[in-house]
């Protein structure tokens, strides 16, 4: 009982030190690089990139991706659109905003047909801008100039975070407040379509993507006739795959805003959405990462200071070996934490525990010396 308590002590010393430098990182502001690192670094970008560098991705046999990155001209958009649909795909979602009118009347007017002609199975996106606060959610919204016009469309917007181009992209928004009035994303509005409204979204506002890798076909704008058996009864994501002003950095890498709304879909259709463990879970489990650490090194050195050879003992216990058996313990834990997040989507933050595991020495050198000064 004596030995556990003594053990406690020290993790819980090692967690008062490490909770001192995280205060000093996210207060000072020299340091406020090192809490950038600390607030967007995740466990599962290891997982992901785990699972991508193993080659082990499935192929999406519902979301099909239309290149359009070099098409700009509206009429040449209108005709695509309509040879996607010559072919029913399931629900088309169109991440383009027609703002205004153009001096080509007769594409503008090609547009407005149709957007009348298949309003039932097109999903338009449109933008919201000037966020003020989360109650009031956007000031303004943009949206294709012939929903201006009063053309009734299914509409929903495709806007990422806040910082747009700026650090990792791992949520997505389904719901958001524009004006005081709740809106629903894209991505719900597709996948309301591509179920016929049995896709149960709950109460959730945003998703957390689980980015376990996936290939989704990508049909260039002028192949799309060459391509029915991709199109046919499946959700089709009509937009630019290679806009620099659109590309976003992901676990996977830095990829483009009409992917990040594929995984999005992918994600919520499998019911794979990663779950991340409650706080107080994850402190427990960080405990007792670094008690079993603490444990294992004290039964170590007793193990080796037991050798005959002294100088047996004596490189069993130097820094060298003692950081190679560390970093395979450590290494084994992430495993443990990658074959949990393979399985379940559970994702569980390692740091804290592993971290701790640096600060042991020194706290069982700090617990030793208030042992001496009390007489404990």
């Amino acid at each position: 009982m004596q030995s556990f308590l003594s053990d406690t002590a020290v993790v819980l010393m090692a967690y008062a030190a490490m909770g001192l430098l995280g205060l000093l990182a996210l207060n000072l502001s020299f340091l406020s690089p090192v809490a950038n690192v600390m607030n967007e670094f995740s466990y599962t970008d290891i997982y992901y990139h785990v699972l991508q560098e193993s080659g082990a991705s499935d192929t999406s046999q519902v979301i099909t991706l239309v290149d359009m990155t070099r098409l700009r001209k509206r009429g040449k958009i209108a005709d695509v659109l309509e040879q996607i649909e010559e072919f029913s795909p399931k629900v088309v979602g169109v991440d383009i905003v027609f703002e205004g009118l153009m001096e080509d009347s007769a594409s503008d007017e090609r547009l407005r047909r149709l957007a009348q002609q298949y309003k039932d199975n097109v999903v338009y996106s449109y933008r919201m801008l000037n966020f003020i606060d989360p109650e009031t959610g956007y000031a303004e919204d943009v949206h294709s100039f012939f929903v201006d016009e009063g053309i009734e469309v299914m509409e929903g917007f495709t806007d990422f975070d806040r910082t747009l181009y700026g650090g990792m992209k791992r949520h997505l928004s389904l719901r958001r407040p524009c004006r005081y009035e709740e809106r629903q994303s894209l991505i719900g509005k597709v996948l309301d379509v591509y179920t016929d409204g049995q896709i149960d979204l709950g109460s959730q506002t945003d998703i957390a993507i689980n980015f376990c890798p996936v290939k989704f076909r990508v049909v260039p704008y002028d192949s799309v006739a060459f391509c029915q058996e991709q199109i046919t009864n499946h959700i089709v994501l009509l937009g630019a795959t290679h806009e620099l002003t659109d590309m976003h950095y992901t676990p996977l890498g830095k990829i483009a805003g009409i992917e990040l709304l594929a995984y999005s879909m992918q994600t919520l259709l499998e019911h794979r959405q990663v779950v991340a463990l409650p706080g107080w879970l994850t402190a427990i489990v960080a405990f007792f990462i670094s008690l079993l650490s603490w444990m294992g090194l004290r039964r170590y050195d007793a193990f080796a200071k037991r050798q005959k050879s002294e100088l047996l003992t004596f490189f069993l216990t130097t820094i060298f070996v003692k950081g190679i058996l560390i970093f395979f313990w450590m290494a084994l834990l992430i495993w443990i934490g990658f074959i949990i997040f393979s399985y379940w989507h559970l994702s569980i933050n390692l740091g804290w525990g592993l971290a701790s595991i640096a600060f042991l020495a020194g706290a069982n050198e700090f617990c030793d010396l208030c042992k001496k000064l009390f007489n404990l």
